[in-house]
Parts: structure tokens; C-alpha cells; sequence
């Protein structure tokens, strides 16, 4: 993204397909130099000319709330999607002992650094 400088988005909605554009991206964030939003929407028509749309301000706050209702998903919601299922990437594991009717068993579980847990096995 540019504004005053080259920056990175805080988040990159990806838009539904209309009749006359597909691949359709929507970036939001904020310049680091003057602090204001800045929105960024890129989109290809059918016939393969990419159309390039940068706002700041309060243009791109509307721009933004204009296009809410065609956010098919976003790079946010899948990367935490990814973390919050299973144990992801490093892992670490947790003996904990646990009486069941008198008994003492031991439950081993694999933790990740993301706040998951995954029983592995009881002894």
C-alpha cells in the first residue's frame, strides 16, 4: 500500500465477484507517517484490465463501510481460523495426573504456544 509511504495493511477483505469484475481485494490500514486510514481496492475485470482504487481519510472509512456487505471473508479471520483449531507449529507437553473412582491415571496432552490443547493418550 502507499499513502505517504510504502506500509503494510492491517487487514485485506477479499470482496464477492460481480458481473463485470472477479478477484476483487479491499486493503485497510493506516499511514505511519500522517496516521490516517488509507483503503486500497484492486480488482480485475473480465477481460483481464486491473482496476486500482487508493483513498485516505474519512473516503476511505466510507469506502470501507460502502463494501462491508461484499466481504466474503478475511486474511484476519483465516489466520486465526488456523491457530484455533489444533495444536499448531510448536509444541509442548503436559503430564497431569487424574483420579478416576480411586484410580490415579495420567492424561498427556500436546500444547502449542497459541493457547490450544490435544489429548494424546491416558495410562
Amino acid at each position: 500500500m502507499r499513502h505517504c509511504c510504502a506500509f503494510k495493511a492491517l487487514d485485506i477483505y477479499y470482496l464477492k465477484e460481480t458481473n463485470l469484475y472477479i478477484s476483487r481485494k479491499l486493503s485497510f490500514g493506516f499511514c505511519p507517517i500522517c496516521s490516517k486510514p488509507v483503503a486500497e481496492l484492486y480488482q480485475v475485470r473480465f477481460d483481464g484490465v486491473s482496476d486500482f482504487r487508493s483513498v485516505s481519510g474519512i473516503k476511505a472509512d466510507l469506502m470501507v463501510n460502502a463494501l462491508k456487505s461484499e466481504i466474503l471473508y478475511s486474511m484476519r479471520e483465516c489466520n486465526y481460523r488456523k491457530f484455533k483449531i489444533k495444536p499448531y507449529g510448536w509444541k509442548y507437553g503436559v503430564n497431569k495426573a487424574v483420579k478416576i473412582k480411586g484410580t490415579e491415571r495420567i492424561r498427556q496432552y500436546a500444547y502449542d504456544f497459541y493457547g490450544n490443547k490435544e489429548i494424546i493418550k491416558t495410562v
